[in-house]
């Protein structure tokens, strides 16, 4: 006699287990794996793009360019041509009127040395260094007429020395205060020596 339980157990088994393998409505059995791989890339494309984003902001636009100068920037800037101008002057007087060299020379040494520390505190933006302004590079000022006698010459210098002073205490304004120190010093040697080339004015002739 056949066992009638034992025949019920091995339908209901065959029956589970085709259950547990049933395919999908669309037809075809979706693998595991694959909906677990498309899961992480979503996840590491939800992270990515804030950072992605943050990090194009803080790039400059290539049709622009870099920044234009700062007003620091362009004060620096002037006090540069204006010392460049006077020590191309103090050199064309020297080379015309060889018998001023003991009275302008340190007067010039004192130039070029502001010149070089106003130079030392210029950082430009690469289109500002590449621009023919008024930056570090000689040669850009117009020089300016001297007279052919001594005493005219000294006279321009004179003129010089003091209109630049003025213009190195208007500067003081718009920088920061250890710039301005450097400023301020450069004035009071420049008015001080407007009265030194008064006192030598007489002695260089007409």
């Amino acid at each position: 006699m056949t066992d009638s339980s034992g025949g019920a157990r091995t339908v209901r088994g065959s029956l589970g287990a085709a259950a547990s393998r049933t395919v999908p409505s669309g037809g075809r059995e979706r693998p595991r794996g694959a909906a677990v791989g498309r899961r992480r890339v979503l996840a590491v494309s939800a992270t990515l793009l804030p950072l992605l984003a943050t990090a194009s902001c803080g790039e400059p636009d290539p049709l622009t360019g870099p920044p234009p100068p700062s007003p620091q920037v362009r004060t620096l800037q002037a006090a540069i041509a204006a010392e460049r101008a006077l020590v191309g002057a103090y050199t064309r007087v020297l080379a015309a009127h060889p018998a001023l060299s003991g009275s302008l020379r340190p007067l010039l040494i004192q130039h070029e040395d502001h010149l070089a520390q106003l130079r030392g505190r210029l950082i430009e933006p690469p289109r500002a260094a590449a621009s023919p302004s008024a930056s570090a590079r000689p040669g850009h000022s117009p020089a300016q007429r001297l007279p052919a006698t001594a005493g005219g010459a000294v006279t321009v210098l004179e003129d010089m020395e003091r209109s630049a002073a003025a213009a190195g205490v208007r500067r003081l304004a718009h920088v920061t205060p250890s710039l301005a120190q450097l400023l301020a010093s450069i004035a009071a040697s420049e008015a001080t020596h407007a009265a030194a080339l008064s006192a030598l004015r007489p002695a260089g002739g007409a």
